[in-house]
């Protein structure tokens, strides 16, 4: 039986209930927990999961890009809110503080520099993009 929704419905959401139960049984231990989230394009983004939705897509407050390079890394300047959309998202884990203290904060250039120097010794940096398969 379809039945056209009304204005105030909305209509109703192929989804399996499984997967939605997955998603935010799974989800919900990061609540408000800071998070280091991979994308496809293979940007990383730090920040404090503030809500999910049953498709996975999250929003970050005072998140911004990170960009690692061995034991150096670099934040963006600019700290906001980031809406992601869980078909972008590759991993994502909460960010452990004993294990950030080992990473050094160095400016971009030095990170540029640094990046350069694994380079010139074969040494692998870190994957530009995930592709599907």
């Amino acid at each position: 039986d379809r039945r056209r929704p009304t204005q105030n419905q909305q209509p109703p959401q192929p989804t399996d209930p499984f997967v939605e139960h997955a998603v935010r049984t799974s989800l919900i231990s990061f609540l408000d927990k800071r998070l280091l989230v991979v994308l496809r394009d293979g940007r990383n983004i730090i920040g404090d999961l503030r809500t999910f939705d049953r498709n996975a897509n999250i929003v970050l407050v005072d998140a911004c890009e990170r960009e690692v390079v061995g034991k150096y890394y670099t934040d963006s300047k600019e700290s906001g809110v980031y809406l992601i959309r869980g078909d972008n998202v590759v991993m994502m884990g909460d960010v452990d503080p004993k294990m950030e203290r080992l990473l050094e904060p160095v400016t971009k250039e030095t990170l540029q520099k640094k990046a350069e120097e694994l380079k010139s010794k074969g040494k692998p940096t870190a994957p530009k993009a995930f592709e599907d398969d």
